[in-house]
């Protein structure tokens, strides 16, 4: 059992330095594209497997870069925002060199708005980003060039995916969360077995619907078959729209923060409300107008430690279940599924499904900040030093056997490197 005092050393943080400038200069994709007129610059995922512009991922990457590449953090976000839709939506993919990989996109499950421009969104981290990168660069007049385009992705988020008025956001399909395969799908998928082809099918039962309707969001919501409170996604939009009234502040809009203080206030309500589970000590998302909460026992249950004013007695329960070597405590925590639900897998099965056991950085890094909240800061340096042992060991990879720390999943993966961030946080 990893010990209590475990904690990274300035000599890591600087070889985690060295590794995230490599990765960010090894993965860095730069050029124009003739379909949008744009000149694009930033890190994708993988080079050997991702190689167009993810945005959950360019979020991640902009805050890691945040500490070593001011430039390239802050054309990384500009890129994702180039091609903002009319509506002001941000897709989660902008496929910018798509005619060169034909061959791959063909392999990808992927609803598309365009050609070059996918139908689906991702958690909203983007404020998050803008924050790291102005804090540590132009402050100010950084957040007055990109705030408007990030404004009217929140309003988007706030018109389209708040479908029931109660502040929660919605998906319509699994991968909005970016946790594809989670077991949390299985049952509104009907997924029979571990292999991808069951995956796919139950994708296409989730996603085929909606083509007769052009995808149309109000008649894919009224379907009422997916449309999914996610925990992971409204803690994170949540923290959003906190951290966007702060970035309204830094630029004298005081009423454009009321209106995202109050929004985020509302959310909050509606999250405990209808997502916390008094017996099981556990949020759980939920789905349809019913809120038919989904029990299954995954890393997103305990993301609400990241809200800094979680009542005391939620902590403790959230915080039972975390330590619980037979749930979460691995040996390199944090196992995306509980360990002990039966869908627990810590290799990836079925032809690379994934999120049903694995540990992932991104996921260590919000959580481990939820705990620095609550003045665990000794358990988030367990996290950050377990997270370094494994990448020691196997290199920046995708995720990690949480009792093993084999990697797996894409090489060199560069979100990954936020667990820069994280190290600066607790050393």
């Amino acid at each position: 059992m990893i010990e209590k005092s475990s904690a990274p050393t300035p000599e890591d943080l600087q070889w985690l330095k060295t590794v995230v400038t490599n990765i960010h200069i090894k993965n860095r994709q730069r050029g124009h594209a003739t379909w949008s007129g744009h000149d694009f610059d930033f890190t994708c995922p993988s080079s050997v497997t991702y190689p167009f512009q993810w945005f959950w991922d360019s979020c991640f990457h902009a805050i890691a870069l945040s500490h070593i590449d001011l430039a390239k953090a802050e054309a990384e976000i500009k890129s994702l925002l180039k091609n903002q839709h009319d509506d002001g939506f941000v897709s989660h993919v902008t496929f910018w060199q798509r005619d060169s990989f034909e061959e791959m996109v063909a392999t990808y499950a992927i609803a598309f708005r365009s050609k070059y421009l996918s139908d689906e969104m991702q958690p909203p981290l983007l404020a998050e980003a803008v924050q790291a990168v102005a804090q540590r660069g132009r402050g100010a007049e950084f957040i007055n060039e990109v705030l408007p385009s990030v404004r009217r992705f929140y309003e988007w988020l706030h018109n389209v995916r708040n479908p029931f008025g109660d502040g929660l956001i919605r998906v319509v399909q699994p991968d909005e969360t970016g946790l594809d395969h989670s077991p949390k799908w299985d049952e509104l998928m009907n997924i029979q077995d571990e292999e991808h082809d069951s995956w796919d099918r139950g994708w296409h039962s989730i996603c085929d619907p909606y083509d007769k309707f052009n995808r149309d969001p109000k008649k894919m919501i009224a379907l009422n078959h997916f449309v999914v409170a996610d925990v992971m996604v409204n803690v994170i939009y949540i923290e959003n729209l906190r951290v966007l009234a702060e970035l309204c502040l830094q630029v004298k809009d005081e009423a454009g923060a009321a209106i995202y203080i109050a929004r985020a206030a509302k959310a909050r309500d509606s999250l405990e409300e209808l997502c916390w589970d008094e017996t099981d000590g556990l949020y759980y998302d939920v789905n349809g107008k019913e809120n038919k909460k989904l029990r299954v026992n995954t890393f997103t249950s305990l993301m609400p430690l990241l809200l800094a004013d979680l009542a005391p007695k939620k902590v403790e329960a959230l915080m039972a279940h975390l330590l619980n070597p037979e749930e979460y405590w691995a040996e390199f925590p944090i196992p995306s599924t509980a360990m002990n639900h039966p869908t627990y897998r810590p290799e990836t099965v079925g032809g690379n499904l994934v999120w049903r056991g694995p540990t992932w950085i991104n996921s260590n890094w919000y959580l481990a900040r939820g705990l620095i909240r609550h003045g665990r800061v000794d358990l988030a340096r367990v996290i950050a030093n377990q997270s370094i042992v494994a990448m020691r060991k196997s290199g920046v990879r995708e995720y990690y056997n949480p009792q093993s720390a084999s990697g797996r999943g894409a090489p060199d993966f560069s979100w990954s490197t936020i667990l820069l961030d994280l190290v600066m946080m607790v050393l």
